[in-house]
């Protein structure tokens, strides 16, 4: 009989990420993510606000996704008007002048979270709905940690590869002809 698995049981501290004010460079942020994935963490940043009534607010996330797309925002957008024109040295450019903005220009507001005590499919169901790859974990009104879908992937993947095994040893054990 299968166990209900929990938020709990998958997320990840909130003192495993790194935090960023919304008013830090993204320069600032390639910084702490590039520390991030040299010591095999996390790479996301939690984004937190500014002012003192602000200060432990978790106001949004910012991945290589966001990274990799918001520094070059202003040649996407202008790409999908006119088609994509290329010139040498332009990634070069854009990510000098994206490398300029503010972390909140490019962060990706919290729009939903899950509590730690829900079934983890209500993290699988909330992270499709809002086609994120992130949510923050709150306990009472208290943000907790975070649950990646990569943990849940791989709950997953070990989920299908042991049924996969186990069915894979129950054909090989069966012998169908019939003893005599």
């Amino acid at each position: 009989m299968a166990t209900e698995k929990f938020v709990k049981d998958f997320m990840r501290p909130l003192d495993r990420y790194c935090y960023i004010k919304e008013d830090a460079t993204v320069q600032d942020a390639l910084r702490l993510l590039d520390k991030a994935r040299v010591e095999s963490t996390h790479p996301c940043l939690v984004v937190v606000g500014e002012d003192q009534s602000e200060k432990q607010l978790s106001k949004g996330l910012v991945t290589p996704t966001q990274l990799g797309f918001g520094l070059s925002a202003h040649f996407l957008r202008g790409a999908q008007k006119s088609g994509p024109i290329f010139w040498e040295g332009q990634l070069e450019a854009e990510c000098l002048e994206g490398a300029k903005k503010r972390v909140g220009e490019i962060m990706v507001p919290i729009i939903a979270c899950v509590r730690e005590t829900e079934m983890l499919m209500e993290a699988v169901f909330l992270l499709n709905k809002y086609q994120v790859d992130f949510l923050p974990v709150v306990n009472k009104d208290d943000v907790v940690g975070m649950i990646h879908i990569h943990e849940i992937l791989a709950y997953i993947a070990g989920l299908a590869l042991e049924k996969q095994d186990a069915y894979r040893m129950l054909s090989e054990n069966s012998d169908p002809t019939p003893k005599a």
